[in-house]
């Protein structure tokens, strides 16, 4: 337990903290009463963008937003006609003309009534002999456009294309013109001329045709960006079989790494955005629908509409303290007017595990134990003499299984002028490939708004998922993993004893029985996560938006376990039965206000300007007891059900706080300079009250060079060059961290007797004068599109530094305290290239799109505390230690240890050149790296790191009717990783060994890499060194996929928008020199230590799966 000694300045920042929650609730009950009603005239201006609508549903619209009211006759006016409409700050007039264009429809204001008729100068005789005209219409890039307008000119007759861009219109012969029309396309005219079929494309419209891309707090136009964004294709990450969308985004996006170190189900990846930017969590900030959250794991994939990373200052800065690693902005699904639309999408798969690992059967490695004993001078194992002869057991594949997945999401939503809705239940269900471990997922979400008054809107976003886990033991070193185990375990051993009982390794004492192991050491664990926020939009005056979000998220983790007492051997036993029963509960509450206004000058001048107040609270709570020693007549155990006397317990509260202002400022110049600027103010209780605030700017600037009046460069319709700039901060320190803390319940011998009584101890000294972790960024980019926008390509180059990085340093033991402080002790640099390009084809009925990403980043420690300082780490078994080092002027957490150059191929060598003590043909040959004649630790350096020089994603989507097809490949290149499960499978005679070892040197000239076969030798031959460094470069295709989608004609008879069935593949393929069982390794996130990076203990392995589904909708 904790204790903080001092709290006087924290109460401060605390009543200082609710003061401002009052004035933020009085204000938003001063704005929302100071609403008031307009003076409704011609002259009201409205904003509309509206897709796949009746007439009747805008001029309803014109009704609610106005208070006008339209007369007409139905039997005239064709209001049920369906169109894409958009207009921007309009007056009603101009909307009507826009509304009515190409129509013989005329209107005439009459008080607040507008009457609509048919102009007859303009009818057209829809009477007497009429044909009948069908087509296609198109896009720039020759796909089929869905809702296309077909309209003949001058009147309300008129269809839609349908999902193939198809389209069948009956005309009057006395017909002249067709207009064609779609949102975000300029309308094209064409002449029937007795024609009966005509097929259209629809150029681009510079003004309208462009992706609308979610920011910090808003959204902006694609074409408006000044920062470094990248979106994730959610349409393509929702064919790969991911529970996480973590895992989904692996290398979608440039600069954004995704590393999976376990394969286990529900497993958290490592996600890093433009390298580790510090020694401490990486990780980036998570929003979602506004809300920051710590862990995205419950979200569901199938609710999310868009997946955007921010990755320069320029386009984080606006979320200050906690921007510093990058953004990720997820957007969840509403719903939309209109009909409801019912979705359902489903698949089942069955997964087995990716193994690149193969070890000797029994006749290999008896041969290579004996050859172990002869080469020490021992005597020959007698039951190892015949290895022919000896049966094999198969220990590789005992706790293995095909396992099965399947997944089941069902959507439903719509809505209407006064309300929209999305309603979703989602329901995951993974079995693992190792026995006794699954993950198992409910979700349930219902995001809807209410238009409560013409200018105030109310939204509530709601979801809940309950997560079910079973995990195996998959910690410590290989011989605790129960994964790895059964590479092991020597394969003369039997599994079972004659009894039937489990049965152990004859020739390695510490090495489990791995199907033991998952039986008795395997954890249940029941995660509940609320994710809520109540949302208030209010149209205060023209351009001027007021919006007020409260959000809450909940997470709690329960764990209520009992082992029986067993015994299998000396290290897989429990003398006592045990129940443990855990509990946690992480809150974070947010609440923010911002006030957004946007204005045109002059028409060319474009402003918008943004100021918002945000408080933050993080709460978190656990507790951990157990008790021993219940009875066998219990048929329930419950915690209660244990002795008293062997009760433990444990347990952790902790706050903290953050109160922020932050404001944003654009201007667009005609749509050819941009410019962005963005300040925040945090203030955090993590800091003491001299450092409590820090602040946080960045400006951007981006020129439209293809908009200038000079440009006539055809081939190349986008040209735009970016430059930002940036500060952002990290406050992820403990919330105790600048007090002295003490260790309360310790244990301590008093008085003359020295009877135990419970003492209290120094635990961690405090620094009150801690500053805030601060990172500069500078970025570059151009944006290049070619050929109607056929080819796109983004290029940006960045630097990013990190200053005053908080870390704990180390201090004499003598000092009394247990832990290190914190300080601000450290500057990291990362710099690197991204790049991104796609190509789109249409070639009648067959399409494709390929594209792909790659980023090239370098790390590297400018400074650390003070000169000289290091910080090691990484541990594996056989006394393997301090695998990195993070050390100033190379990357964080690079490899260190002895180099080998060789294998001494005889004695005259080794007289030869410096060795260690022991050594004899056959052994390993290290470099003397100061040259001083003896091998010992100063010859140490640096022997890999385990950071890629580039990462790397290809995507290919080929569509050829009504089939479909993709494929998606991800790579790394240049990463090493230190395979410590080497130690044993490549020298440990008492375990089973790689298949590679078959290699081994055996004579002079035999092998220069591999060492010979001894268990003498084996402690200087498994040395903490670069023969346990290998390439970590892998090429994986991540997701294959073929669909085949019914046609039109048949869903109209079953009264279906779309019913498609695909096959697909995850992890189908993968390229590399590993010989390890994945090359996939990041952190490890059970050494509970941000830079164990690449260090392959024998790790639970990832999984390939193959799979059946359907995508339906109605």
């Amino acid at each position: 337990m904790k204790k903080n000694i001092s709290q006087r300045h924290i109460l401060s920042f605390l009543i200082r903290f609710n003061l401002a929650l009052k004035l933020t609730i009085l204000l938003l009950l001063l704005t929302v009463c100071s609403i008031h009603a307009k003076t409704y005239s011609q002259n009201i201006k409205l904003t509309y963008s509206l897709k796949d609508i009746t007439i009747v549903t805008v001029l309803e619209k014109i009704e609610k937003d106005t208070k006008f009211k339209f007369l007409f006759n139905n039997e005239e006016i064709n209001v049920d006609r369906i169109i894409s409409f958009k207009v921007e700050n309009e007056e009603v007039a101009k909307v009507l003309d826009k509304l009515f264009l190409n129509s013989n429809i005329t209107y005439k204001f009459k008080n607040k009534q507008i009457i609509l008729k048919q102009s007859k100068d303009e009818l057209v005789e829809t009477k007497g002999q009429q044909i009948t005209i069908k087509g296609t219409v198109k896009d720039p890039n020759g796909m089929p456009i869905p809702g296309a307008n077909v309209l003949v000119k001058g009147t309300t007759l008129g269809t839609t294309t349908d999902i193939d861009g198809n389209y069948v219109l009956v005309v009057p012969e006395s017909a002249k013109i067709i207009v064609f029309s779609y949102l975000g396309l300029k309308s094209t005219e064409v002449a029937i001329a007795e024609k009966t079929t005509i097929n259209v494309t629809l150029q681009s419209d510079a003004a309208t045709l462009d992706e609308i891309v979610v920011i910090g707090y808003g959204t902006v136009k694609k074409s408006d960006l000044t920062g470094s964004v990248a979106s994730a294709d959610v349409k393509e990450l929702n064919k790969t079989q991911n529970t996480s969308i973590a895992q989904a985004i692996q290398g979608r996006m440039a600069g954004v790494t995704v590393s999976k170190s376990s394969g286990a189900p529900g497993a958290t990846p490592t996600v890093r955005v433009r390298g580790f930017g510090t020694v401490n969590n990486a990780d980036p900030l998570y929003i979602v629908d506004g809300i920051p959250i710590n862990d995205i794991s419950s979200i569901n994939m199938e609710d999310a509409k868009s997946i955007e990373v921010l990755k320069d200052a320029s386009a984080t800065a606006i979320y200050g303290s906690r921007g510093a690693n990058g953004v990720v902005l997820i957007t969840t699904k509403s719903g939309l007017k209109g009909k409801t639309i019912i979705s359902y999408t489903a698949y089942a798969g069955v997964q087995n595990r990716i193994d690149n690992l193969k070890v000797m059967n029994a006749e290999q490695w008896a041969t290579l134990f004996n050859e172990g004993l002869a080469n020490d001078g021992r005597p020959l194992n007698a039951d190892l003499i015949n290895p022919a002869s000896l049966p094999s057991y198969n220990w590789k594949d005992l706790v293995y299984r095909s396992a099965n997945i399947q997944s089941h999401q069902l959507s439903a939503s719509g809505g209407s002028d006064k309300s929209t809705f999305y309603v979703s239940f989602g329901y995951i269900d993974q079995e693992g490939v190792v026995m006794n471990s699954s993950y198992n997922r409910t979700n349930f979400r219902v995001n809807n708004t209410y238009q409560i008054l013409p200018k105030i809107k109310l939204g509530h976003n709601i979801q809940y998922a309950k997560a079910k886990t079973r995990s195996v033991a998959e910690f410590g070193n290989s011989t605790s993993r129960v994964a790895f185990l059964g590479y092991l375990n020597d394969p003369v051993s039997p599994i079972y004893n004659p009894d039937g009982t489990f049965g152990i390794s004859k020739y390695n004492s510490i090495v489990a029985n791995p199907l033991a192991f998952a039986t008795f050491v395997n954890t249940p664990s029941i995660r509940e996560s609320f994710l809520g926020d109540v949302s208030l939009d209010v149209d205060i005056i023209e351009g001027l938006k007021f919006k007020s979000n409260l959000g809450l998220q909940i997470n709690n983790t329960k764990v209520d376990n009992f082992v029986p007492a067993y015994f299998v051997s000396s290290i897989i036993n429990s003398a006592l039965s045990t129940y443990t029963l855990n509990r946690s509960e992480n809150r974070v509450y947010v609440m923010s206000n911002t006030l957004n206004y946007n204005v045109t000058l002059a028409k060319k001048h474009n402003f918008s300007a943004l100021l918002g107040q945000e408080i933050q609270e993080l709460d978190f709570n656990n507790v951990n007891t157990t008790r021993n020693d219940i009875p066998p007549s219990v048929i329930n155990p419950t915690l209660s059900s244990g002795s008293i006397s062997s009760a433990t317990n444990s347990g952790d509260i902790s706050e903290s706080r953050l109160l922020s202002f932050f404001g944003r400022f654009n201007y667009n110049y005609d749509d050819r300079y941009l410019l962005t600027g963005t300040f925040r103010k945090d203030g955090s209780s993590r800091f003491g009250s001299n450092n409590r605030w820090a602040n946080f700017p960045s400006l951007a600037l981006a020129w439209n060079i293809h908009k200038e009046n000079f440009y006539n460069v055809d081939a190349i319709n986008q040209l735009k060059f970016r430059l930002g700039w940036g500060k952002t901060g990290n406050q992820d320190i403990p919330n105790s961290a600048i007090y002295n803390t003490l260790n309360i319940g310790t244990n301590y011998p008093f008085g003359l007797t020295e009877s135990t009584t419970i003492g209290v101890t120094a635990l961690t000294p405090g620094n009150s004068n801690l500053k805030w972790e601060t990172t500069v960024t500078k970025n570059i980019g151009l944006d290049l599109a070619f050929l109607n926008n056929s080819i796109t390509f983004t290029a940006d180059y960045f630097i990013k530094n990190t200053t005053d990085m908080l870390m704990p340093t180390p201090i004499l033991s003598s000092s009394g305290y247990r832990n290190s402080p914190f300080t601000n002790a450290g500057d990291i640099q990362n710099d690197g290239f991204e790049f991104t390009a796609n190509y789109k084809k249409v070639i009648n009925d067959f399409s494709f799109n390929i594209g792909g990403n790659i980023a090239i980043i370098q790390n590297k420690v400018l400074k650390l505390a003070t000169e000289g300082t290091v910080f090691q780490s990484g541990s594996a078994q056989g006394g393997i230690a301090n695998v990195t080092r993070t050390e100033a002027g190379h990357p964080l957490a690079s490899f260190y240890g002895l180099e080998m150059i060789g294998v001494f191929q005889n004695q005259d060598e080794i007289n030869s050149n410096p060795n260690l003590v022991g050594t004899k043909p056959g052994d390993v040959k290290y470099k003397d790296q100061n040259n001083d004649g003896v091998i010992n630790d100063s010859d140490r350096t640096y022997i890999g790191s385990p950071l890629p020089n580039f990462t790397y994603g290809i995507n290919l989507n080929i569509d050829y009717k009504q089939f479909d097809f993709s494929a998606f490949f991800q790579g790394s290149e240049g990463n090493k990783i230190f395979n410590a499960s080497d130690y044993d499978l490549m020298g440990d005679l008492s375990t089973n060994l790689n298949v590679d070892y078959l290699g081994r040197w055996t004579g002079e000239g035999t092998s220069n890499s591999i060492p010979r076969a001894s268990f003498a030798s084996q402690a200087n031959n498994s040395r903490t060194s670069s023969r346990f460094v290998q390439d970590g470069s892998y090429l994986r295709l991540k997701n294959i996929q073929l669909g085949y989608s019914l046609p039109m004609n048949i869903l109209n008879k079953i009264a279906l928008d779309q019913l498609r069935f695909y096959v697909s593949a995850q992890n189908l393929l993968t390229f590399t020199k590993y010989n390890g069982l994945d090359p996939e390794v990041g952190v490890d996130n059970s050494q509970n230590n941000p830079l164990d990076i690449g260090i392959d203990r024998g790790r639970y392995p990832s999984v390939r799966t193959i799979s059946l589904g359907l995508n339906l909708t109605f």
